[in-house]
């Protein structure tokens, strides 16, 4: 591993210094051409000054020059230039930032005015060029738009987008930009991972507006067939790399959600598109910047309601465990008896034993990252160094990760070049326990006996005449079992922009990236898993390792320009992938010990196993065209089109063209709308289009083979079908419409937004059952549909807007439902077996993708202490039966939204923001099976409190639950479904920022930021059930340090 770091490092040390020198020889290059150019110019400029000085019968009139440039000290082009007092008196700078005017000689006050920047007034003398830097408007950028291959002006764009700030998301949390992200906007969502919590190694769910596919048939795609598309500064990415990415370096976040806005990105852009951009090199002196984020964090363990010792003993007993009892409620058997007491012995002694709190830490996260950057207006650099180690609230789990990145930029004449390297190196380490080995241990059970050691079995009982044993998690805990990985991967992007005009800009975009994956998993010989294994088959190891490389080349042309009323702007371009993917996988089993866990250490492969190895190939090409026309700034048009080919499909599928068209009225501009201090801004915007889906499995359209090794035959090795591929395999697409309005009231304080979406997507792909005798179990075919609609509101109102004071309020929310078609009953055994299972989930036409099925319950009878259920017919029957079921409630929730405000106080500020749900429902399945359906078997594990209360006795008990002492098997019916109602607080935040004190000039410092956080302190729910089962939520403090120097 530090041969790889080191050669990656010496690769990107090299590469700087290469491009460095490249450029130093450019720059001198250059200067020796210009430099008679110059004279010629200055000598010419002299004379020209000596003549002017004789004509004093005239006023003298002179040339007034200079630049302007950005806040990152790029020339900008199209900057507009008055002169104060003077009417019909200005220019424009051209492409390399530059005006000249002529005046009467004296001194003046220009006007600099450009989109998005802040308006600056200069006074001129006549004697010298000047240099203009425009800052930029905080207010004004959220009127651009970023797509990532072009920006566009809000005013003229027709797309339904949303941008956040880096402030906006630091002030939610300072750990992860999605998170901050699903806080702020409610149409993108992050769903709650109920298995694996708040596990840092976890993969995030995401969707925005909505998921399209076929629900819990992820395993068909290969990857998450609802997963938006990641743009970073221009570039494709991953959601890892945006998960991991540094806050403090995020300059951005642009949300595309509808087909107008999408539809460059095509057929892989049907889940909407997240663009990221990051903070560039500021010119200047070298200049370093430190920012530290620090976190305590805890398990957030409120929703667990479990028995403490004297509940457990005495739930056991009066659910028949220890036998039958007596009219006194004695145990009547002596031998179990004698179990009781010994154990009531035992807890009335004090023993107690709380188990979640062993496999749990308080665990500290530490982020730092230090920036040097500095530069001219020709040659800008940046240099980033950031460590982070994030610990999870389980003991044994990780992550950490280590990146450098280094961007360059080099402007000469009419071109523009820009190069970023990036070099991270991740390490991960997951608990080998799962929490719920915890969470069900008994507590009348002691952790270590009396010398403090851990005891493989707590204790040897018999049901039925069988022998069973309660074994201790913490035996397991203590081995030397792991479950590891690591990630190297380095990633180089290059743009180069040429301006042939001021109209014209060609942009060519070249990416590399490589990276490699290691995951070991090694299981001691002396887990409890591999009691009752012949000594020569304990422990195991296994060890997969990936290599990936993609190469991304693009090339665009846009053309902008206005002439009177009207503006028009061009993008065509094409862009070529490919990406490589080797995979290979072994296990060894059979260890004497687990001191070492090298298979070298082991006594062979498991039984008919051995390593395997899979290579995949993906290439795509496409070639798109923007259109974008607007009239008066008050008739806008965008058109999109693009042409994709991809290997992911079959052969005779290959290529799809994808389309889009948005249209969108400025009212507020119209000559009859007169200017109000009500309504200030007013738009009605529409779009449609057809983007596609990509996220499948590169081989899905392909026959795949196996070499069967076993036999040979006169040919040589033989092979068998793994997979059968579909040469016929369409692109998944979708149809989407989207209408919306935006509007600005009483002098622009009162902002709301409004979208209505309809996604139509067919077809989908899903894997049909077929013949085992073919070879394959499925084959991949298009099959079914989707519609989904959502509704997504957004508003936020300036309360307090003074020089001092600030205090804002927003609220948002989202209403989206999903229903299948075309499916008819293809998927039925699949419904066969979600009956048989007692799953939730069902396939039908016209029916919601989060519907829960299940049979209608009429509660516990009170004069028999049954459930009485209810037939499709009506009728009433104490027997379940699955054909009876019915859509009894929906998972995904009537509004889902958030809560937030901010306070700003000079340099203190404060923010609060609240998420909540509603209207949706959620199978109790804490109820079901740890209050019922515990078997006598399970009885040995812990349970839920609710398990000992409102149970049925007797006729005429009117109870929730069946008796205490039914250990018959309780089938899911609509008695286990409830209203999900959640309230929960995801961050309050307090920061104070300085750039003006003279105390932080005394440190040498140009700015000190600080904040704290507390994010998902508290959590209200209409419903009891355990979350995080394999690993817990969590809550946190944190804090975040900015110094400037």
């Amino acid at each position: 591993m530090s041969k790889l770091i080191k050669k990656a490092g010496l690769l990107s040390f090299l590469f700087v210094r290469v491009n460095i020198k490249l450029i130093s020889l450019s720059c001198i290059v250059v200067a020796i051409l210009l430099l008679p150019t110059v004279a010629y110019a200055q000598n010419k400029t002299d004379k020209k000054e000596t003549m002017t000085g004789k004509e004093k019968s005239s006023p003298v009139r002179v040339i007034y020059k200079g630049s302007v440039i950005d806040d990152e000290n790029k020339p900008l082009a199209g900057v507009n230039i008055t002169v104060k007092g003077q009417k019909n008196v200005g220019t424009t700078t051209n492409s390399n930032g530059e005006f000249q005017i002529t005046l009467p000689e004296e001194t003046h006050i220009f006007i600099f005015t450009f989109i998005g920047m802040k308006t600056q007034e200069v006074r001129v003398a006549s004697n010298k060029k000047i240099t203009v830097r425009m800052e930029s408007d905080a207010e004004m950028l959220e009127e651009t738009v970023i797509t990532g291959i072009y920006t566009r002006k809000a005013e003229s764009f027709t797309g339904s987008v949303a941008t956040y700030k880096a402030e906006d998301l630091k002030s939610i949390g300072n750990q992860n930009i999605l998170q901050s992200l699903s806080a702020l906007d409610p149409s993108f969502i992050i769903s709650d991972n109920n298995l694996m919590g708040s596990n840092p190694n976890a993969t995030m769910d995401i969707s925005i507006n909505g998921k399209t596919s076929i629900t819990g048939l992820s395993d068909t795609y290969g990857s998450n067939p609802d997963q938006p598309l990641f743009i970073l500064d221009g570039f494709e990415t991953t959601l890892q790399r945006i998960s991991d990415l540094s806050m403090d370096r995020v300059e951005s976040i642009t949300l595309l959600k509808d087909a107008a806005s999408t539809a460059i990105y095509g057929s892989k852009a049907a889940n909407g598109v997240v663009v990221v951009e990051t903070k560039k090199p500021e010119a200047g002196k070298l200049r370093f910047t430190y920012n530290g984020n620090y976190q305590v964090a805890w398990a957030d363990l409120s929703d667990y309601n479990l028995m403490n010792s004297r509940e457990k003993l005495e739930f056991e007993k009066l659910s028949g465990f220890y036998g039958a009892l007596d009219e006194q409620g004695e145990i009547l058997r002596n031998d179990q008896r004698n179990l009781y007491y010994s154990r009531l012995k035992n807890v009335l002694g004090g023993l107690d034993s709380y188990w979640m709190n062993e496999p749990l830490q308080t665990a500290f996260t530490h982020d730092h990252s230090l920036n040097a950057e500095g530069g001219d207006s020709a040659f800008r650099y940046g240099l980033t160094f950031r460590y982070k180690n994030t610990e999870g609230v389980m003991k044994g789990s990780n992550r950490n990760n280590i990146d450098g990145t280094v961007n360059l930029s080099y402007r000469i004449d009419k071109f523009n070049f820009s190069n970023q390297t990036n070099l991270n190196y991740t390490d991960i380490s997951n608990n080998v326990v799962p929490f719920q080995e915890f969470s069900q241990a008994n507590p009348f059970y002691a952790k270590k006996n009396a010398n403090g050691d851990v005891y493989k079995v707590l204790e040897s009982y018999y049901v039925n005449a069988s022998e069973h044993f309660a074994y201790n998690p913490l035996w397991d805990f203590k081995q030397k079992s792991f479950n590891t990985g690591d990630q190297l991967s380095f990633n180089n992007n290059f743009i180069i922009e040429y301006r042939p005009i001021d109209k014209i800009r060609i942009n060519g975009k070249f990416s590399f990236t490589t990276e490699r994956d290691k995951n070991s998993i090694f299981i001691s010989p002396f887990a409890i898993k591999f009691i009752g294994v012949e000594t020569l088959k304990r422990g195991s190891f296994e060890q997969t390792h990936d290599n990936n490389t993609r190469y991304d080349g693009s090339l665009n042309i846009s053309y902008g320009d206005a002439i009177g009323r009207h503006t028009y702007n061009f993008v065509g371009g094409g862009q070529l992938t490919e990406s490589k993917s080797t995979s290979s996988i072994y296990s060894a089993i059979g260890y004497i010990t687990d001191q070492f866990s090298n298979p070298n250490f082991s006594l062979g492969y498991p039984d008919g196993g051995k390593p395997g190895s899979t290579i995949t190939k993906a290439r795509s090409a496409n070639f798109y065209l923007n259109a974008n026309y607007a009239y008066d700034m008050r008739y806008l048009v965008d058109f999109n089109i693009r042409n994709d080919g991809s290997s992911v499909f079959g052969v005779n599928n290959p290529f799809y063209t994808t389309w889009s068209f948005g249209l969108a009225w400025n009212i507020h501009n119209e000559k009859f709308f007169k200017e109000s201090d009500v309504v200030n801004s007013l738009r009605l915007r529409y779009s449609l289009g057809n983007p596609g889906n990509q996220n499948i499995n590169a081989k899905i359209a392909s026959s795949v083979y196996t070499y069967y090794t076993a036999y040979q035959n006169m040919f040589g090795l033989a092979a068998i079908v793994s997979q059968w591929g579909n040469k016929n395999l369409k692109w998944q697409r979708t149809l989407t419409h989207n209408a919306g309005i935006s509007a600005e009231l009483f002098n622009s304080r009162l902002q709301l937004t409004a979208d209505y979406t309809r996604l139509n997507s067919d077809p989908l792909l899903l894997n049909v059952d077929q013949p085992a005798s073919t070879g394959s179990s499925s084959v991949p075919m298009n099959i079914g549909a989707t519609k989904t609609n959502s509704i997504s509101v957004s508003a936020s109102y300036e309360i307090i807007k003074q020089k001092d004071w600030y205090w804002t309020a927003n609220i948002g929310f989202l209403n989206t439902k999903t229903t299948y078609y075309n499916i008819g009953d293809i998927l039925e055994k699949l419904n066969e077996e979600g009956r048989a299972n007692q799953t939730l989930l069902r396939y039908y036409d016209h029916a919601s993708s989060s519907a829960i099925w299940t049979v209608r319950s009429l509660g516990i009878d009170p004069m028999t202490g049954n459930e009485v259920f209810v037939k499709k017919d009506g009728s009433y029957t104490y027997n379940w039966d699955s054909s009876d079921e019915v859509i009894c409630g929906d998972t995904n929730p009537d509004i889902d939204g958030n809560i937030g405000s901010t306070v700003r106080y000079k340099g203190f500020s404060m923010t609060v923001n609240f998420r909540y749900r509603w209207g949706g429902q959620a199978a109790l399945t804490t109820l079901l099976n740890k209050v019922e359906n515990i078997t006598k078997d399970a009885i040995r594990y812990n349970q839920d409190k609710r398990a000992l209360h409102d149970r049925w006795q007797k006729p005429g008990d009117i109870a929730k639950f069946k008796r205490i002492d039914d250990t018959s098997i309780t089938n899911m019916s609509s008695r286990f479904i409830a209203d999900d109602n959640t309230f929960e607080c995801k961050s309050i935040s307090l920061g104070y920022e300085d750039t003006t004190s003279d105390w932080i000039r005394k440190f040498g410092l140009s700015s000190v930021t600080f904040r704290i956080y507390m994010n998902d302190i508290f959590r209200i729910s209409t419903i009891k059930q355990e979350r995080g089962i394999d690993y817990p939520f969590q809550r946190a403090i944190s804090a975040s340090l900015g110094l400037r120097f």
